[in-house]
């Protein structure tokens, strides 16, 4: 006897009607709403461009973890997203059940953002995965939770911004602040144990200096103890195209590092600085100032120099969409619009907010377990040498799906993240 797709015998029921529904059902299925792209789409045509490029280019302090390739992953859209003038980028952890998309996609513009964002999470959920954002901006914070998505925001982190001219002028002024007069105190002293500051250029290495820096992480990492959360890599040489290297020494013995990699053409971070066994007191600051002080130097020179020729390089001109700037951190503007920052990354709150769609119990219920999850953690534990530098606090953002983030998420991320 025949047997139809359902696995009834022909005439136990109306098969017309069956082969109707399943028709329409297809088409439906073979015609994703708009901005949602699945898996069978065409791919690009498009010259993809290399990701450390792009990062260069266009970039945030999450994405240059994504280099790290042993932890994180890169997602492209199947289809074009027109607002991008390239393929979008999106890095993001995996621990099942959840994908954890780490920092805003990289897109030539604002605009592209929200398209981008329902296509990755397309993606996340043919993946049987449960999507959560971690450590946006606000521009990607608005997209997710409008009208649209309605997911939920909260702010637990924060990235630390530095103006290089402004931490400059306050080192060398009689009425420092008491926390920079912190940073000329501890220069001061570094200064007095003869420690030595300078970039190697690329091409400049000697293998002296590069077995003193590796062997200097080697023991580093030895003697470091308890459970640690770590977002990127500490190998140094990662991305070495595009990074700088300012290495501390006292009596030709290298001390410490400090690596600093661009993520705009006006903007970059301080991946790692490393201070080795036996440095001197203030050998870190020395570091960090050190590199502010080439960088901003470096800068003042190419605008005074600047010529028909080779103009200066700019930010770009779309770096915020409108939408996005009336309730935007004044921070955020005036990095992305006028001027050099520098910035040490990502950090840990105190304590958590609330943003959008989040009200009541919940609030309490999330603030409780995040204290409790930071103290374990020490997840703040960095905030006292960077406000040496005088730093502006950028709120970042966790979003996710309503109901879609809880205990579980919490220990699968923590889990992803260890040492």
């Amino acid at each position: 006897m025949n047997e139809c797709p359902t696995g009834c015998v022909f005439g136990s029921h109306d098969h017309a009607a069956h082969r109707e529904l399943e028709a329409a059902s297809r088409e439906h299925l073979a015609t994703p709403p708009p901005g949602i792209f699945t898996s069978s789409s065409p791919a690009y045509k498009r010259e993809e461009i290399p990701v450390p490029d792009l990062i260069a280019r266009y970039g945030n302090s999450s994405a240059t973890a994504w280099l790290d390739s042993h932890r994180y992953k890169i997602w492209r859209p199947s289809q074009p997203i027109p607002e991008s003038e390239f393929t979008p980028v999106q890095g993001y952890i995996q621990k099942d059940p959840f994908i954890f998309a780490w920092g805003n996609p990289l897109v030539s513009s604002p605009r592209a953002l929200e398209k981008t964002a329902r296509a990755f999470i397309a993606f996340a959920e043919a993946s049987h995965l449960h999507p959560i954002w971690s450590c946006v901006d606000h521009d990607l914070e608005t997209v997710l939770a409008g009208f649209a998505l309605g997911w939920v925001t909260v702010s637990c982190i924060f990235e630390e911004v530095m103006d290089p001219a402004h931490v400059l002028d306050l080192a060398n002024s009689e009425h420092a602040a008491d926390v920079i007069g912190d940073l000329a105190k501890n220069l001061h002293s570094a200064e007095i144990e003869h420690v030595e500051v300078d970039e190697v250029k690329k091409g400049g290495w000697n293998e002296k200096d590069r077995e003193g820096v590796e062997k200097g992480i080697k023991e580093w990492k030895a003697h470091k103890h308890g459970m640690e959360l770590k977002t990127m890599t500490l190998n140094p040489w990662t991305d070495e195209p595009h990074r700088r290297y300012w290495v501390a020494k006292r009596h030709h013995k290298v001390l410490g590092v400090a690596i600093l990699s661009q993520t705009s053409p006006m903007s970059w971070q301080i991946v790692n600085c490393l201070t080795f066994r036996h440095a001197a007191h203030g050998t870190s600051e020395t570091l960090v100032y050190t590199a502010l002080k080439d960088l901003y130097t470096e800068r003042e020179e190419h605008i005074r120099t600047a010529t028909p020729a080779s103009p200066v390089v700019e930010p770009r001109t779309d770096a915020r969409s409108p939408d996005s700037e009336e309730n935007a951190p004044e921070a955020q503007l005036n990095r992305t619009t006028n001027r050099l920052s520098v910035t040490f990354g990502i950090a840990a709150s105190d304590h958590l907010e609330p943003g959008h769609n989040l009200s009541g119990w919940k609030v309490n219920v999330l603030s409780k377990t995040y204290h409790a999850v930071s103290g374990v953690m020490s997840l703040n534990h960095t905030v006292e040498f960077t406000k040496e530098f005088g730093t502006e606090r950028e709120p970042m953002y966790v979003c996710y799906p309503a109901n879609g983030f809880g205990f579980m998420a919490i220990g699968a991320l923590i889990i992803a993240l260890r040492k």
